[in-house]
């Protein structure tokens, strides 16, 4: 667990989230950090998460005084932190439901006062949905960071025949949760943007990774064939894009991008549970949840469908004409009057 170092957990979560009590007892909280601290981990990956906790148990976690003989425990101590502040905020809005209500021998009940009452179930969602908004963005905080450290080195003291040995501060470039992504032709989520706009958030292109892979592997690879789709994911995965292939690469991130968010409009505005399937949205009263058939959201998704099938066609387009050049032959546009007939009454173009 990467709290309550020294016993000092209450003093560390007060830190982290300001707006709680000091008096917090963490003993409390300790089952709920660890349900946040593995999803931590199914994000930045156990081996990221282990270099941060090995570090914030040993003697040189704010070790200030040994910062310039080694600037990479600053980086760690920043790790740490970057992935504390999440961790803090997912366990405390697990936490805080059921420490609203007291739990006796007569059952569940709220406690009343004349200086203290209940919150409003408005003030309470409201709430919800403000931590879960926290825990959001500080783990975009905790992504960016990793991402801006990723080739950050250690020089080790100990030497491999003249070379002295290179090791990374944070191996979060050989993890499984990055290496994921650099099988994706669209690997970011600033790449990612440059076809639709999603609030920088890395947390949410990673939402999206399984949809971009199953576009990838299905509709782009079948549109430009799978020799050619072999070929342009190993030159990418290898940082040596061809010149012939980089205008190939541009026209098919344009449909990958836009088909996969038409699936995931539908898919992540759900939620299956055994009693049916839900909506992500507050309804208006708070007591139940709305059914999930909305119309608005399968019209934003047939129409980034549609858009991304027009797009896939130009790469089909595209591709067609890099068939018939490589042949010899000379690529041409039929004029779109070439096939009417003027004895028919209606056209179809």
């Amino acid at each position: 667990m990467i709290f309550n170092k020294n016993n000092t957990g209450s003093l560390e979560l007060k830190e982290l989230i300001g707006f709680i009590y000091k008096s917090i007892n963490f003993n409390n909280l300790k089952s709920y950090i660890g349900f946040a601290e593995r999803d931590i981990i199914k994000i930045i990956g156990p081996e990221v998460f282990k270099t941060a906790l090995t570090h914030y148990n040993s003697d040189n976690y704010h070790l200030s005084g040994r910062s310039m003989e080694h600037p990479e425990y600053l980086t760690l101590d920043d790790l740490v932190e970057k992935i504390q502040y999440p961790v803090a905020v997912h366990a405390y809005r697990r936490f805080v439901p059921s420490s609203d209500l007291t739990h006796s021998d007569k059952g569940r009940q709220i406690f009343v006062s004349e200086q203290e009452k209940p919150a409003f179930e408005w003030q309470i969602e409201k709430d919800n949905e403000n931590l879960l908004a926290l825990a959001h963005e500080a783990t975009d905080i905790l992504l960016e960071f990793l991402d801006d450290h990723i080739d950050d080195e250690i020089t080790s003291e100990a030497m491999i025949g003249e070379i002295l040995k290179q090791e990374l501060v944070i191996p979060w470039k050989y993890s499984e949760a990055y290496k994921a992504t650099k099988e994706l032709l669209i690997p970011n989520v600033d790449v990612f943007e440059k076809i639709f706009m999603i609030a920088g958030s890395r947390l949410t292109f990673l939402s999206l990774v399984p949809f971009i892979r199953r576009i990838q592997d299905n509709e782009i690879a079948a549109c430009i064939g799978e020799e050619r789709y072999t070929a342009i994911l190993e030159q990418f995965q290898g940082d040596v894009i061809s010149e012939e292939n980089k205008p190939l690469l541009d026209k098919i991130r344009q449909p990958l991008g836009l088909l996969a968010l038409s699936v995931a409009v539908k898919r992540l505005s759900s939620q299956v549970l055994p009693s049916g399937i839900f909506s992500n949205v507050i309804p208006l009263d708070l007591k139940r949840k709305n059914p999930a058939s909305k119309p608005d959201r399968n019209e934003v998704s047939g129409a980034l469908e549609k858009d991304g099938m027009r797009e896939l066609f130009k790469l089909q387009e595209y591709c067609r004409k890099l068939d018939v050049t490589s042949s010899g032959e000379v690529f041409t546009i039929p004029a779109p009057d070439e096939h009417i007939d003027p004895d028919r009454k209606y056209v179809r173009l």
